[in-house]
């Protein structure tokens, strides 16, 4: 008889989790077929929503059997709360700071697996961990509160910090150059962009505090194309500046004004494989996608809590498949979008395939 209850309850339990994985599911992930493409009808459409990801089973369906085994050892996945920044390394690990929760969720898409890693280093926990990157063989991830960049393994193990000679002011937006092995590093109080080798040694750093080309008013996110271009967002200038990997100057795009094409609060920025640049404008709840040449295309998204609508987006990352990874903060997800190749007949012999691991 107690052999039986015991065998019973668990059952039942089983089944109630079950019925409850299903329904979180259902009001959770985007329905079947809600997936929205800019520009709208009757234009052909450039850009599409692919996905949202608030916990790793997003990425990977629970089974009956995943959910009776949490039930009974109390391992449950923890969504996230407020993503700053995400970035996808080693082609299958994606990556998220989560604020709230004062650390880092690395979430394996191709196989099954998932951690959350709180601890910095030994004896210290994150605080406000910000900007996150592939950096060779390990995870860097930035703390805007302890004004540090630490590094973690793939397992999410401490491993390591990168220094700055007298300290960084304020450390936000990373990107990694897989190319040449080294780190960008936005040093937002400085007004500068700080560049470490893979022993962690500073090699150079450009920028300075201004409105002039080539210099910068609260500095925040980073990425580094295909072709070795950098691309910053110079947040209190209204803009983002393309520097060659030396730091020389190239060009801007954007300027300060409330009208479609103009940017008020620029944060993540991204660009894809056919030369298109994606910023996000955390003001405007969008993500406004310019062409390699910096001249305005579409806007995507606006304000609102549906598939393609964001609340306070901050950081923005483009991965070697060409898809387009938003950080809609307060609607605590990832939103994943994706451009239409085949819209665009000729944009494919653009493509850059120069292998980078940003």
């Amino acid at each position: 008889m107690f052999r039986w209850f015991w065998i019973t309850r668990i059952l039942v339990c089983g089944v109630v989790l079950s019925a409850g994985v299903s329904g979180c599911a259902t009001s959770e992930r985007v329905v079947e077929g809600d997936h929205p493409a800019w520009p709208p009808p009757p234009a052909e459409p450039r850009v599409r929503h692919v996905m949202d990801i608030r916990t790793y089973d997003d990425l990977h369906k629970p089974t009956f059997l995943d959910g009776l085994g949490r039930m009974i050892t109390g391992d449950g996945k923890r969504a996230l709360i407020r993503p700053n920044s995400a970035a996808v390394v080693g082609g299958g690990l994606l990556c998220v700071t989560d604020q709230e929760w004062q650390g880092v969720h690395l979430l394996e898409m191709d196989s099954a697996g998932s951690r959350f890693v709180s601890l910095a280093e030994e004896g210290l926990h994150f605080v406000s961990p910000v900007g996150v990157a592939g950096f060779a063989d390990k995870i860097a991830v930035s703390d805007s509160a302890l004004n540090r960049v630490f590094l973690i393994t793939r397992g999410g193990e401490p491993g390591g910090e990168i220094e700055k000679p007298g300290g960084f002011g304020r450390p936000t937006g990373l990107a990694y150059d897989g190319e040449r092995g080294e780190l960008y590093v936005v040093d937002t109080l400085a007004n500068e962009v700080c560049v470490f080798d893979v022993s962690g040694g500073l090699v150079r750093r450009f920028g300075s505090g201004g409105t002039d080309i080539g210099r910068f008013n609260y500095p925040t996110h980073v990425f580094v194309d295909r072709r070795g271009r950098v691309f910053v967002t110079d947040s209190m200038n209204f803009r983002v500046q393309a520097f060659d990997r030396d730091g020389n100057y190239l060009f801007d795009l954007g300027t300060q004004g409330d009208a479609t094409g103009y940017l008020a609060v620029p944060k993540g920025v991204g660009v894809d494989g056919f030369g298109h640049i994606y910023i996000v404008d955390s003001y405007f709840s969008n993500v406004q996608v310019f062409d390699e040449n910096g001249r305005f295309l579409l806007s995507v998204g606006g304000p609102g809590e549906g598939a393609g609508r964001f609340q306070v987006p901050a950081g923005l990352f483009v991965d070697q498949d060409n898809r387009i990874y938003v950080c809609d903060s307060y609607n605590r997800r990832v939103q994943v979008l994706e451009y239409i190749a085949e819209a665009n007949h000729g944009d494919a012999d653009h493509e850059n395939s120069a292998d980078s691991d940003h």
